[in-house]
């Protein structure tokens, strides 16, 4: 709550990761693009994200939303196909 996009704030959520022990480099745009996948993935409607990053237009979402499409086809490549005797 209060963070904004800036120096500042990236110094801020690398000392968060250093704390919690997170090894790797996470920038202000990294978690905003997280959260953004995240809130996706789990059923957020793409007006409410776009309107939440502060997007003018919904296009700029739509690339998260993409993300979000190339995740479900992978995770549904990872089920072997399964082979049955009638």
């Amino acid at each position: 709550k209060g963070l904004k996009y800036g120096m500042t704030y990236n110094t801020e959520i690398i000392r968060w990761c250093n704390r919690a022990a997170v090894p790797k480099h996470i920038t202000f745009h990294s978690a905003r693009h997280t959260n953004a996948v995240l809130l996706l993935e789990n059923g957020a409607d793409i007006y409410t994200v776009s309107k939440r990053l502060g997007h003018r237009e919904i296009r700029t979402t739509a690339i998260y939303a993409k993300i979000v499409d190339s995740k479900m086809k992978e995770a549904a490549e990872i089920i072997p196909e399964l082979t049955l005797e009638m």
